[in-house]
């Protein structure tokens, strides 16, 4: 075990808080407009309204309408670095206008428009300071390291110079005696000031304490330790001197993190009103791969707060030196409640959070209190993890801090399931790995299945695969010595067996603790059913043909059944999809007029597992003329339109035309400019998609008769059947 003292330099309480009641920055709001809406002179990240290209009339009147003379482009920065997220990014505005005017209101203004896919006023957060606490206790008594096992961790990792942890917060004194060689600031931003130093300028440092906490320099003879001794921390200031924020720099730093290669991101704050940027921010993040660590708040309620409570992010909450839930001594001004740690189903984890020392600016240390400082131990313990494991994902990393959690509940009995466990460094870090990667969770498997995955662990001993129907055993698949990392765990035969089936993994390491990870699976090892009864091969029919016969199988996943023209057709035309089994009933009705000759009917049956069963008759049509042309119009729609109106080239490379026949003919369409002037037409035999009986839906690909795309503009479109127009509408294409 590694121990070390330090010296009281100054002391400190202060409690990290985020408001209950939405705050908002006056005179801005966050708009997304739908891609080519708007646009700002390349190059710039702002401009005047006047200077934007604003291309949809109702847009330019609601800028009028609220006096918006300034707009500025969300993620223009980070644009800079990572100009191929313009797609997912660089839609996004923020609006300025008048102080006096309504944020919410505007807001819901510009959400109404149909240019726009979200508006939202830009919300603020804040950090509540409160006075400093006594009695003062030994310099360098850092309880919360040896109470989640950081040195039984570390004698198993200390870290990697390869990870990066980004802190979004006041900022971090980079030039602290206790932070040197760990800080990356070539990659730092401050997007409050909107400048490359994220110097922490809050009175409490809060941004220095959270880093701190994470990874000060550790084994020096000087001042503090950090749970992760090697990790370089990435500082992202987004509160100002004051501690407030506004949502659009946190989302700013947020994607930031992301275009950096951050592999943890810290986010001591929260407010506890839900923000559909934030959220969908943090999933951009966590799809990237990144683990998203927050604060779960003081204010002593069991009311979420986000980022905390959204699924892709890890929801801290803070206990003493006892394992008991943080309490302070201050009335929280948002709550009204006494100031503690908040609680509930939602938190995952929970870590030290009260008294916790750590840096501060100039060259102090200090001791703070709260989630903010609880949320770093779990930030720290990530890194942790990554080192010792590079091939863990993401929430497997998440899942790993969760499930070797100790379980703290007879400690906290008026708080049970709703703190989480205390996190413990050692075993998260060192304990077993059974994970099961392959087949997943709910597969359907057949024949032989080879199950991958890992086991492992720093202190391995052995693991042991089995197959369980139920709670019984059924086979052991693998009883192994030797530790597997992302590769084959064993081999099962499951000739002779059908349904649902458990396969479990149970790891065991030296020190007796059991790891375990199973799926849940379909065994299907009977192939489907496919007949055809009604009507015979060979036969002769005409008119409508109601098809009678057996889609069948215990896991079935669909069935087709379709027809071709000749007793081997090059293609088929399909009657009907479906995805629940038919045993001896209607398979599908079949509309032959206008129909003659040699056609085959065939039947497909496909199951979960990928077996496919094929069953072909051939039929003699005998159709003596054509029935009446109508079209059948469409419930809500016109007899014949387009799924993209207007065709907009750059979102969609194809439209469909829709229209239901009510009969078998030889159908054309064709597409001319406003001048008369034939640009395209294309046409469909009797039969196959286009000219058949009920719903037709063929495509254009937006080119002209000779290959060339055509121009913007409004054209007319008609399509004939049997020699017969039966109608027209109107096509507007964009490119």
């Amino acid at each position: 075990m590694l121990k070390k003292s330090w010296p009281l330099i100054f002391f400190f309480f202060f409690v990290f808080s985020l408001a209950a009641q939405a705050d908002f920055v006056p005179g801005q709001v966050m708009v997304k407009f739908k891609p080519g809406v708007v646009s700002i002179p390349q190059g710039m990240r702002a401009s005047s309204i006047q200077a934007a290209s604003i291309r949809a009339a109702s847009v330019s009147a609601l800028n009028t309408k609220h006096g918006v003379y300034r707009i500025e482009q969300l993620y223009a920065k980070v644009l800079e670095i990572k100009p191929e997220w313009t797609d997912e990014l660089g839609d996004q505005y923020i609006l300025i206008f008048p102080e006096e005017e309504d944020v919410e209101g505007v807001a819901r203004d510009y959400k109404n428009n149909s240019n726009i896919e979200s508006a939202d006023p830009v919300s603020i957060v804040h950090a509540f300071a409160t006075n400093p606490d006594d009695p003062r206790f030994v310099s360098g008594d850092q309880y919360g390291l040896n109470n989640i096992n950081a040195p039984l961790a570390w004698d198993r990792t200390t870290g990697s110079t390869g990870i990066t942890i980004a802190v979004m917060d006041t900022g971090l004194d980079y030039n602290h005696e206790d932070m040197q060689g760990r800080v990356n600031l070539a990659d730092a931003y401050d997007f409050v000031n909107n400048d490359t130093d994220p110097m922490d300028d809050h009175t409490n440092s809060h941004g220095s304490s959270v880093a701190g906490v994470i990874g000060a320099t550790t084994n020096n003879a000087i001042g503090v330790a950090g749970v992760d001794w090697q990790a370089k921390i990435l500082p992202i200031k987004v509160l100002d001197n004051n501690g407030d924020g506004s949502m659009s720099d946190i989302l700013q730093g947020l994607a930031w993190a992301r275009a950096k290669g951050a592999d943890v991101v810290n986010m001591s704050f929260g407010q506890y009103t839900a923000d559909s940027s934030l959220r969908q921010a943090c999933l951009s993040a966590y799809n990237d791969g990144l683990v998203l660590v927050a604060a779960a708040g003081n204010g002593n309620v069991d009311w979420p707060t986000y980022p905390a409570y959204y699924p892709t992010v890890i929801a801290v909450a803070a206990v003493d030196s006892s394992d008991q839930r943080s309490v302070w001594s201050w009335t929280d001004p948002i709550t009204g409640q006494t100031q503690a740690s908040n609680y509930g189903t939602w938190v995952d984890v929970c870590a030290p959070g009260t008294l916790i020392w750590s840096i501060a600016r100039n060259d102090n240390y200090s001791t703070s209190s709260g989630t903010s400082l609880a949320c770093p131990f779990v930030s720290g313990l990530a890194g942790l993890i990554k080192a010792a494991n590079p091939a863990y994902t993401n929430q497997e990393i998440m899942e790993k801090i969760s499930s070797e959690a100790d379980n703290i509940d007879s400690l906290n009995p008026g708080y049970v399931g709703k703190l989480g466990g205390r996190i413990n460094a050692y075993l998260a870090v060192a304990g077993a790995v059974a994970n099961i990667s392959s087949p997943a969770d709910g597969a359907y498997v057949a024949g032989t299945v080879a199950v991958t995955g890992s086991a492992g662990g720093w202190d391995f001993q052995s693991y042991r695969l089995e197959a369980l129907q139920g709670s019984s055993l059924v086979a052991t698949i693998e009883t192994s010595t030797a530790s597997v990392e992302s590769g084959v765990l064993g081999s099962w035969n499951t000739a002779g067996i059908n349904g649902q089936y458990i396969i479990r993994l149970q790891v065991e390491s030296v020190s007796s603790n059991t790891e375990e990870s199973q799926v849940s699976v379909y065994v299907d090892n009977s192939t489907p059913e496919a007949t055809i009864y009604y009507p015979a091969d060979g036969a002769s029919i005409a008119g409508t043909l109601t098809i009678l016969g057996t889609a069948e199988d215990q896991y079935i996943d669909h069935f087709v059944l379709d027809y071709g023209q000749g007793a081997s057709p090059a293609s088929f035309v399909t009657i009907k999809t479906a995805y629940s089994s038919v045993s001896g009933g209607i398979l599908g009705t079949w509309e032959t007029a206008g129909l003659n000759g040699q056609y085959a009917v065939r039947l497909r049956v496909y199951d979960k597992v990928g077996n496919v069963v094929t069953k072909t008759v051939t039929l003699t049509l005998q159709n003596s003329g054509p029935v009446a042309k109508e079209a059948e119009p469409q419930p809500g729609f016109p007899i014949v339109y387009t799924s993209e109106n207007p065709f907009d080239k750059s979102e969609t490379s194809e439209i469909t035309f829709i229209y239901t026949l009510a009969g078998n003919f030889d159908t054309k369409i064709y597409l001319f400019d406003l001048s008369g002037n034939l640009v395209w037409q294309k046409s469909y035999s009797t039969g196959e998609n286009g000219g058949k009986s009920g719903v037709n839906n063929p495509s254009w690909t937006g080119q002209d008769s000779n290959g060339a795309y055509v121009s913007n503009g409004v054209y007319l479109y008609q399509v004939v059947a049997d020699g017969r127009p039966l109608a027209r509408g109107k096509l507007i294409i964009l490119n």
